[in-house]
């Protein structure tokens, strides 16, 4: 180009130039509320009950711009994912989730937009870098231009649950069958990329996702027995219990490594039983406990989501 400026890395990519609008550091989120969701099946006391759980966290900041949320984790150990980003004028609101359903060390938010977005400030001297128009900022050095330390591309896995293979559906079990086999959880089902700028002290970032999963076991019983009177000849009998969950894509930082993964964020347990000459009976009989689940057995949205990673530390 005959004019403007460039600047790159020893890797040879560019970091400023006078065309892509940097992000800069605009604050952090205010925390507005957390609300714990499923750590196991409502209304079910039975084997793989658990889940990883959730908790909802609510975050608003007012600009004028359109903010990138960077997720700084205050316990490195949870799963964390950006599941809503909305606005009201200039009040965005984010809800970030995490497994588990503690609602303490929930995560920070530090939010980025482009240079122009940014409240003026007292500094008088730095770098400034607008576009051919000359009014577009694309750098400024004065207000805290987002520093990239690592990132790359991921994708979770196609099964969200720790048992191989998906739930299914099994018929003709034993009447009155109720005892899940299946492990909904997902703790051990991730896909992860090494990233030396991953850690667990100041690591933030950045993985907006649009991935998620329902998946059900199903267990019908049935069985045929004699009836009490023998010329009305075999009384039979139906059962169905229902275990449902669906899932939202998250994300966990570790040392060296960047995990894709998911967690829970709605579950139902559903049973009932009937037989052929009489009406609905038996302990345990009813319906979905937290609404039907949203669609069918399947997972959306899967594609593979660049992530950024930041130092926290430097925008304290």
């Amino acid at each position: 180009m005959a004019y403007g400026f460039e600047a790159k890395n020893d890797s040879g990519k560019v970091i400023i130039n006078d065309t892509i609008e940097n992000l800069h550091f605009i604050g952090k989120a205010t925390h507005t509320n957390s609300y714990p969701g499923y750590g196991n099946f409502p209304n079910y006391g039975g084997s793989n009950d658990a889940l990883d759980g959730n908790t909802i966290c609510y975050y608003n900041i007012s600009c004028s711009g359109t903010p990138v949320a960077f997720i700084k984790p205050n316990d490195y150990s949870r799963w964390h994912g950006l599941i809503k980003q909305s606005v009201s004028g200039t009040t965005w609101t984010f809800h970030v989730m995490s497994s588990g359903t503690s609602t303490s060390n929930i995560p920070d938010l530090y939010c980025f937009v482009n240079a122009d977005d940014v409240p003026t400030n007292s500094d008088t001297h730095g770098m400034i870098v607008f576009k051919s128009d000359g009014t577009t900022k694309t750098f400024d050095s004065r207000r805290q231009p987002l520093a990239i330390t690592g990132g790359g591309s991921i994708v979770s896995p196609s099964d969200p649950t720790n048992s191989s293979g998906y739930p299914g559906t099994t018929n003709n079990a034993s009447w009155q069958s109720s005892s899940n086999d299946h492990d909904f959880r997902s703790s051990n089902r991730y896909n992860t990329v090494a990233d030396s700028a991953a850690n667990t002290t100041n690591a933030m970032f950045s993985c907006p996702s649009l991935a998620q999963a329902v998946y059900s076991r199903v267990i019908n019983g049935y069985k045929c027995s004699n009836h009490p009177y023998p010329q009305s000849g075999c009384q039979e009998h139906w059962s169905t219990a229902w275990w449902w969950v669906m899932y939202r894509a998250a994300f966990r930082l570790r040392s060296g490594n960047f995990d894709a993964g998911w967690t829970n964020y709605q579950a139902g347990y559903w049973y009932q039983e009937h037989y052929d000459s009489g009406g609905w009976f038996g302990s345990g009989s009813g319906g979905y406990t937290s609404g039907n689940r949203p669609y069918s057995d399947k997972t959306i949205n899967l594609q593979n989501n660049a992530f950024i990673i930041a130092d926290s530390s430097r925008y304290d």
